[in-house]
């Protein structure tokens, strides 16, 4: 056969658009200032992201039981996903290597502390009950579900343009930006890799080399 009989059927679709996959320096200060005057969950929630690498289904399974304080570290061991049409589902990570500790600086307990304080405010004033380990920290009012990650995508758009900051960013360039500026501050490859949850160390040594134009 001299040719394939369904080339008719490919559709080109041009090149590729390419995308931000990572946020520099002076945009992370940027967008790190523009965060400070959200609300607090909403600021809570990104600077998380950005300092921990986190995806942004296993910040929303959160729990407060989860921190430990006296550590400063998290443990990441659920991850929260929402289809269109289908109820919320709360799952495991897909791999060992996604159930992991993730560490945090003491500006991000401070922070942490202080929307705490804010969550049990709001549980008292609206529903007449005290926060628990148990409750998810970024929670649905009134349920006790967690937010759902396409909540934080909408809000973060709506970030960036009120700003003026690159609408080509998203919710998961946070996490390519925190394993730029963790091997940027000396951290290895197999150290960011171990942090991020990914299964394999040639997956961040594959984007990092992409994002660098190895």
């Amino acid at each position: 056969m001299s040719q394939n009989p369904a080339w008719r059927t490919y559709k080109y679709a041009g090149k590729k658009k390419q995308k931000r996959n990572v946020a520099d320096e002076k945009t992370t200060r940027k967008l790190i200032a523009a965060l400070e005057e959200e609300s607090i969950k909403y600021e809570t929630y990104f600077k998380l992201i950005i300092a921990t690498g986190m995806r942004r289904g296993e910040c929303c399974g959160l729990k407060w039981k989860d921190v430990d304080f006296s550590e400063k570290s998290i443990h990441i061991c659920r991850n929260v996903v929402k289809v269109t049409g289908e109820d919320i589902i709360v799952k495991e990570p897909k791999t060992a290597a996604g159930d992991r500790y993730v560490y945090f600086s003491l500006e991000m307990a401070s922070l942490l502390k202080e929307y705490r304080s804010f969550c049990w405010g709001e549980l008292e004033l609206h529903e007449g009950r005290e926060l628990t380990t148990e409750n998810y920290i970024f929670r649905r009012h009134g349920e006790n579900l967690p937010m759902t990650p396409s909540t934080f995508t909408w809000r973060f758009k709506l970030i960036l343009k009120k700003h003026n900051l690159p609408q080509d960013l998203n919710v998961h360039s946070l996490r390519h930006t925190a394993a730029s500026l963790m091997i940027s501050g000396g951290a290895d490859v197999a150290t960011v890799s171990g942090i991020l949850g990914h299964a394999q160390v040639s997956t961040v040594s594959a984007e990092m080399q992409e994002r660098m134009g190895v």
